[in-house]
């Protein structure tokens, strides 16, 4: 009897040191121990919404950008909110957001966007729209076409089982697009194995008509974008703070691994700058970013540059705030000299001179 006492103390205190083991490097891989301080030399003007962007797209022919409005406080409180999509034309000083739909659908709850423009010059708006019961109704993609300089209609929906939880996409096409999902399946246990690269979210590919999952261990996908051709895509993988860079080898959705980039920090959006190097809204303290969003203490917000041109990746950090600026960024996106800055929470965008 001692015997299998003994095996089993032997087998629970293993177990305990395995949980402590992965609680310890959840806490150091989530940036609990990082110090954070300010680190921007340029001034920053805050531009006052009614919710928060968690998304930022250029458009950059046109000096607009686009901001995937939604009070998302206001739905943690239970809320019945309905967003918007907003543009804002650089040009303008007064930086004064305009509505950019002319039209949308019934319920409109906002998150990731993207904008294709084609051959002929015309612009098509994807924007991802949670449902209000996530757990049973169907998460869509809505199109919207430009009818006029900066504004839209509402053209069609997009449903299919495998975008089970879209958080990003991006449009290859003017009806196909790639949507990275943020479900982590199977608890804390699974999301503990997605940063060790074991199991993940699968990014799909959506051809107007069907969907297919082309990549199944990304490790929670919080961003996603293409460069200028069309033909590299660059997916933030939350988890496992890194950058997945793939590339399309087909017509299709096909698409082959090219690389994997520790960030050091938890990416989020992604944007392509017209030079080819990526900018990535990121979260350095994701415990931090927890208690922001049961305490609303500060949440650290961080902006990226990675340049790939060289033998090596070159990554620079922006901007670096506690989260008294603004708490929780989300993206970042460089425009007309000047960097503009969203968020998950905060019920403002800021636009910093470069």
């Amino acid at each position: 009897m001692w015997h299998l006492v003994k095996r089993v103390l032997q087998a629970a205190a293993l177990l305990l040191l395995l949980v402590t083991v992965a609680s310890v490097f959840n806490f150091w891989q989530g940036g609990a121990f990082r110090s954070i301080e300010r680190d921007f030399a340029g001034e920053c003007r805050s531009i006052p919404l009614a919710g928060s962007s968690e998304d930022i797209e250029p458009d950059r022919e046109r000096n607009f950008v686009y901001l995937s409005l939604l009070d998302r406080a206001g739905l943690v409180r239970g809320e019945a909110v309905q967003g918007d999509i907003l543009r804002i034309d650089m040009a303008d000083p007064t930086l004064t957001p305009q509505p950019a739909l002319r039209s949308r659908p019934v319920h409109f709850r906002p998150h990731g966007m993207s904008l294709y423009i084609d051959g002929r010059g015309q612009r098509h708006l994807f924007v991802i729209n949670h449902p209000a019961d996530r757990a049973n109704e169907p998460e869509l993609v809505e199109l919207f076409r430009e009818v006029e300089p900066g504004e839209f209609e509402h053209v069609r929906s997009f449903s299919n089982p495998q975008m089970n939880s879209p958080n990003d996409m991006v449009a290859v096409g003017p009806e196909q697009f790639y949507a990275a999902n943020d479900k982590v399946t199977g608890g804390a246990i699974a999301g503990t194995l997605q940063q060790f690269g074991i199991g993940g979210s699968p990014l799909v590919y959506f051809d107007g008509d069907r969907a297919e999952t082309v990549v199944a261990n990304i490790a929670l996908g919080g961003g996603i974008a293409a460069s200028a051709d069309g033909r590299t895509l660059y997916v933030a993988e939350t988890a496992a703070r890194r950058l997945r860079v793939l590339e399309r080898t087909g017509t299709g959705g096909e698409v082959a691994e090219r690389a994997r980039i520790p960030l050091g920090t938890s990416p989020d959006n992604v944007d392509v700058h017209p030079d080819g190097s990526i900018w990535v809204g990121a979260h350095p303290n994701v415990m931090a970013l927890i208690r922001h969003f049961v305490r609303g203490t500060p949440a650290p917000s961080q902006v990226l540059r990675i340049d790939l041109s060289g033998d090596a990746p070159l990554i620079e950090q922006i901007y670096l705030d506690t989260g008294e600026e603004i708490p929780a960024s989300s993206v970042g996106v460089s425009i007309d000299g000047r960097l503009l800055i969203g968020s998950i929470t905060a019920r403002q965008v800021l636009a910093c001179e470069l």
